[in-house]
């Protein structure tokens, strides 16, 4: 027997594993010969061995006498966590009918889960012979198969016949009942009369159907969303429903975090989500402030610098020096309304009176087809500008919400994201997912709360029209997403060849793609919107500080003349 399990070991280990082989003391005569048979790296140990690392070791070897000697050796693999989804061969030396019977077997392996293994024995002394299991068409274990071509393998050692014997586990599950744990989850999955859709939706069906299965939905037995641990220390959700072996796998594109990874098991990666902040949108900045929009801050300094140098070259006009160099370039004299004049030529409006020197003449000219300029610059952006709401006060961080007085929080397991911010982790609210759709909807009508929820979630949300949200972008993770389930569950191997195909053909690409890719760009924007009267406040703000400057300095003007007359009368 241990001759022929070498034989067959050599061809279907893996070079790159160690393999395990476990004994009893009494068995050492049948380890021996197995190990020269067998050429690759092994681990000989028995169950007093302590191992250093159990995580890299995907073959075993057992050699036991018996039943009870094969599940003390399986309860040992258990107390370390070795991986029951790995490949065992299992040699029961015994010749007694009843010690090491491969029917009795089965029922000991696989209340283990442990399903991809062959079983060995010498039962009726005519040779050893190897079995393996698998699921029957009546929703029960199969009895018992034989290794094909066992003997050829055995009485050759070609390749031919010893390779491929460990064959892939629950292929067919001749649609037996599949439990999925799930919940309703815009764009991921919607559920209608039992059958599921969405992203993940369409994905678990097309699992199903290459099982061979039948699919029974069911919403988390306690609590909501996809899972967490409760003040207790339980699971809940839909990862207690698999945590508590209700469910045979959840799925429900949760993020991965450190307590779910401990506690599960993931499949191979299909696609990632993004978690984010959003708040209520920004607060929309003053209509009076759509004047000065068209231009940067920097222009407007440099704007504000030209008028500034208007009035202070007018002002220079009216010294006695400027007088004096008018009249030694034979100038004439610009009149006392100068400062009007060169306003008048700021706006690009005509001069009444020409300097008669060309010098002076293009300079003028240059300052008037500069303001032109501007201001033709000005008025095409203008109407833009008056049309386009822009918004101010937006956050770019949780740090810069927490500042601002702004409450927070989202799913309780995204609180582990937190551990090393005090600032964060400490005044963390939890959020139940039953409640995301009526705080979003809060959030969109000025609500003052940070919550952290999927991107994808927040794009079905604003589809509708009128809503509108501020995502920060500062995100709290990009995490991939995968089918969750029990740690060394049997389905691992068959759903992760499954999801391989799959991601070869790009199927979960093409599927994540039409149910989460949306622009959440705001499409009002694209449309022809009339300028509102609220939209010219500005412009009569300065309207109306000009008519008062006006009267102010019209006032001024009757009262200085007045003075001026009553001075004259009197010295006459």
């Amino acid at each position: 027997m241990a001759k022929s399990a070498a034989k067959i070991a050599f061809y279907n280990f893996k070079w790159q594993f160690v393999t395990l082989v476990l004994f009893n003391t009494t068995l050492m005569c049948g380890v021996n010969t197995f190990l020269r048979s067998y050429s690759k790296n092994a681990v000989v140990a028995d169950d007093s061995y302590i191992p250093v690392s159990s995580q890299h070791t995907r073959q075993f070897v057992l050699f036991a006498n018996n039943l009870d000697g094969i599940k003390n050796l399986l309860a040992w693999l258990e107390l370390h966590t070795y991986d029951t989804t790995a490949r065992y061969m299992i040699i029961c030396q015994s010749r007694s009918t009843g010690n090491c019977d491969e029917t009795n077997a089965l029922e000991v392996l696989w209340q283990r889960r442990i399903v991809n293994v062959i079983f060995i024995n010498d039962v009726f002394n005519n040779g050893s012979s190897g079995y393996y299991y698998q699921y029957g068409d009546k929703c029960k274990n199969s009895p018992p198969i034989k290794v094909s071509n066992w003997d050829s393998c055995v009485g050759t050692n070609e390749s031919r016949y010893c390779a491929g014997k460990f064959l892939i586990p629950l292929q067919n599950m001749y649609e037996c009942p599949i439990i999925v744990s799930t919940f309703w989850q815009p764009p991921f999955m919607y559920i209608n009369d039992g059958v599921p859709s969405g992203a993940d939706g369409d994905l678990l069906r097309i699992i199903i159907d290459a099982l061979n299965a039948t699919l029974v939905l069911m919403e988390p037995s306690r609590g909501s969303g996809w899972g967490n641990l409760d003040d207790n220390g339980s699971w809940v959700g839909s990862l207690g429903d698999l945590y508590y072996d209700l469910a045979n796998f959840s799925m429900v594109s949760a993020s991965i975090t450190q307590a779910r990874y401990d506690a599960f098991e993931l499949s191979s990666f299909y696609f990632t989500t993004n978690i984010v902040w959003i708040t209520h949108p920004p607060i929309p900045e003053p209509s009076s402030f759509k004047l000065l929009r068209p231009f940067k801050p920097d222009a407007r300094i440099a704007l504000g610098l030209s008028f500034v140098f208007v009035v202070i070259l007018a002002l220079i006009f009216k010294t006695n020096f400027c007088t004096s160099v008018f009249e030694s370039i034979n100038s004439c004299r610009l009149p006392d309304s100068v400062i009007f004049l060169a306003w008048k030529m700021c706006m690009g409006q005509a001069i009444t009176i020409i300097p008669l020197k060309m010098t002076v003449l293009y300079l003028i000219l240059f300052w008037i087809w500069y303001c032109f300029l501007v201001r033709t610059f000005y008025q095409v952006h203008l109407i833009n500008s008056l049309k386009t709401e822009v918004y101010s006060s937006e956050f770019s961080s949780i740090e810069d919400a927490i500042a601002a007085g702004y409450s927070f929080g989202g799913g309780p397991a995204l609180q582990e994201y937190y551990v090393d911010s005090p600032s964060v982790y400490d005044k963390w609210e939890d959020i139940d997912i039953s409640g995301y759709k009526t705080l979003m909807s809060n959030l969109s009508q000025g609500m003052k709360f940070v919550l952290a929820v999927n991107l994808a979630s927040v794009k079905i949300f604003l589809k509708t029209p009128g809503r509108k949200l501020h995502i920060l972008p500062q995100q709290v993770i990009c995490s991939p997403i995968g089918i969750f389930l029990k740690k060394s569950s049997p389905f691992t191997i068959i759903i992760n060849r499954i999801l391989k195909r799959l991601f070869e053909y790009g199927i979960p690409q093409m599927i994540f793609k039409n149910y989460t890719a949306s622009d959440l760009t705001d499409k009002s924007t694209e449309e022809n919107k009339p300028i509102k009267l609220i939209y010219c406040t500005g412009c009569y703000i300065i309207l109306s500080i000009g008519w008062i400057a006006s009267f102010i300095l019209f006032i001024i003007e009757l009262y200085m003349k007045r003075e001026t007359n009553q001075v004259i009368r009197f010295r006459n």
